[in-house]
């Protein structure tokens, strides 16, 4: 108790000093407008976090996700959108592209016995350049309006893609307590060979941990897809290093084992407070990479200290 209490305190405490601070420095931070923007921004990256929780807690990463995510809108917008199929198909259709790439990354993953940090960088490059060849650097511009909804729109001063993003932390944590899912994806990743001799089918539940994954990357890019209301290949680079800072610095073990939905839902709308505040003060899309960098170092450290400490929780 005192460990989630103090990662908690870790996450709010910086989170109320800066939106304070900000508050003071820049009028237009506390417009309506901003925060609706601000927490737009924070709802996408919930949803990839949701499933990267997942992922890392089993012991497994996924670097594929920024390029998952453009294959995902080229093909939905050439494929789905633009033939006029209905709404219910096209989501349908996200969400499954989404998991069977998913699938794809787990396969290769268990199948062929490559870690997944080398696995799935083979994907982020072999993602990317498909959706490269396939778009071959044109895009596809002008959505229908219940896509622009649910990137842009609102329910009273509500975003939508807020309410997405809640519906899926909501998910995640009841899968993390109350199912076979969670408890076997930190079961695989405090010790996959002990999880492997006490009967699971380790294999069986990577595959579908990535499958889940996928299947966010799959919700988000309607939520990115609705937001820019345009599809290009290049989008979606380098979301995976924001994903995974934001899903670290929340507390979720880098070597497995230990996950918080609470956490990365914290992380992610620090991290995008923090991204405002440099655009608000006037510092380009350069600095905030620098920022970014820096971030993962330090929440990697973070993480160190406390599995060195952890005798003392």
């Amino acid at each position: 108790a005192f460990r989630r209490v103090t990662d908690i305190n870790l996450l709010i405490v910086p989170l109320i000093g800066i939106v304070v601070g900000l508050s003071l420095f820049s009028d237009a931070f506390l417009t309506t407008s901003n925060f609706q923007n601000l927490l737009r921004l924070a709802a996408f990256f919930i949803v990839l976090g949701v499933g990267q929780t997942f992922v890392i807690t089993s012991g497994n990463i996924d670097l594929s996700i920024g390029s998952m995510l453009a294959l995902v809108m080229a093909l939905v917008s050439l494929e789905l959108v633009a033939p006029g199929l209905p709404p219910v198909l096209i989501v349908l259709g996200a969400v499954a592209l989404g998991a069977l790439f998913g699938t794809i990354n787990g396969l290769i993953v268990t199948k062929l016995k490559i870690p997944a940090l080398l696995a799935t960088l083979g994907g982020l490059i072999a993602y990317r350049g498909a959706v490269q060849q396939y778009m071959y650097g044109g895009q596809y511009a002008g959505f229908p309006d219940w896509i622009v909804a649910i990137g842009r729109g609102s329910v009273g001063i509500v975003p939508i893609s807020v309410i997405i993003a809640v519906a899926a932390v909501v998910l995640g944590i009841l899968l993390f307590r109350y199912t076979r899912f969670g408890r076997y994806a930190i079961a695989i990743g405090s010790n996959e060979e002990a999880a492997r001799r006490g009967g699971i089918k380790v294999d069986r539940w990577k595959i579908a941990i990535f499958a889940f994954q996928g299947a966010m990357v799959g919700v988000a890019a309607l939520m990115l897809m609705g937001r820019m209301n345009a599809a290009h290949p290049n989008m979606g680079a380098m979301n995976e290093l924001h994903v995974i800072a934001g899903v670290v610095l929340g507390g979720t073990l880098l070597f497995g084992g230990f996950g918080t939905m609470f956490g990365t839902v914290l992380a992610m709308i620090l991290i995008a407070v923090l991204e405002n505040g440099l655009m608000l003060a006037g510092a380009g899309f350069y600095w905030q990479q620098i920022f970014l960098g820096i971030l993962i170092i330090v929440a990697v450290a973070i993480q160190m200290l406390r599995v060195r400490q952890r005798g003392r929780y």
